[in-house]
């Protein structure tokens, strides 16, 4: 089985109900949005924020879903941290070969021009783990 490679933290996912309100105090600090995409097929829009190579992303609800059912369970705050991979195929196979499943069944296309899955929260103490190839 060939090992599974984080290369980093790619972000960290925080659903909220305003992104233009909350990514103004990171702006304020000097930290640009490099990423503002509506995901209608999500029902989301997500704002990146870089800080250092690590992103913030807000996601702000666009209709009903997974987002908007969070925010109304819990209020803003983090849902996801995400983990850069260099391959997401290779690491989808590597994972289901030590057992581990996923959200759905392929990866799926993210914000950013790039390709992210979910784990399952059991493989991974609770926290929602995405995974993601980024194509720059």
């Amino acid at each position: 089985m060939a090992a599974v490679e984080f290369t980093q933290i790619d972000h960290l996912g925080i659903p909220v109900w305003d992104a233009d309100g909350a990514a103004a105090f990171y702006e304020h600090a000097g930290v640009s949005v490099v990423i503002d995409e509506t995901l209608d097929e999500y029902n989301i829009r997500a704002v990146f924020l870089d800080i250092d190579g690590v992103y913030v992303e807000f996601l702000e609800p666009t209709g009903p879903g997974n987002v908007k059912t969070f925010l109304e369970t819990h209020g803003p705050g983090i849902q996801h941290v995400a983990y850069r991979v260099p391959d997401i195929a290779q690491a989808v196979v590597s994972l289901r070969d030590a057992g581990v499943e996923f959200k759905s069944d392929e990866p799926m296309a993210g914000a950013g021009n790039s390709e992210i899955i979910f784990v399952e929260e059991r493989y991974t103490g609770g926290l929602q783990v995405e995974l993601v190839e980024r194509h720059d």
